[in-house]
């Protein structure tokens, strides 16, 4: 188990408020790539992002209820997830790298549907969504 923490950002100091996650009391072996994969808009902007994060729901929870094995949500994106039941493969879209990282589906499930519901919360430096999974 670890906490992960939602929030928004002012990263250029400029007002504009970009949202961010980062994980508390993760395992030392745990990069946390899924991170780098949820904040991926590839300069598209976040409703480009919370659509993105919308339709992958879709696929995601038919994994989940057992209608479909596979679903690769990648797209257009640099980062992307290879999702079955067994097993989530974080992935770096460009090539083989090292950049890679396995986590559970329930984890990855809760992570993505927690984030899509951030998405769409008014942008605020006090808006923070803490859960574990």
């Amino acid at each position: 188990e670890m906490k992960v923490h939602f929030f928004w950002i002012d990263r250029w100091n400029d007002g504009d408020l970009f949202p961010d996650a980062k994980s508390y009391d993760a395992p030392n072996t745990f990069k946390g790539l899924i991170f780098s994969f949820l904040n991926d808009d590839e300069g598209h902007g976040i409703k480009c992002l919370s659509n993105w994060i919308d339709e992958g729901l879709i696929e995601i929870e038919k994994i989940s209820n057992g209608e479909l094995n596979y679903y690769d949500m990648w797209a257009f994106h640099a980062w992307g997830a290879e999702i079955t039941k067994a097993n989530v493969l974080i992935y770096w879209g460009y090539d083989d790298t090292k950049y890679d990282e396995n986590m559970s589906f329930e984890c990855f499930y809760k992570i993505i549907k927690e984030w899509g519901a951030f998405l769409k919360m008014a942008p605020s430096v006090d808006q923070i969504v803490e859960f574990e999974c």
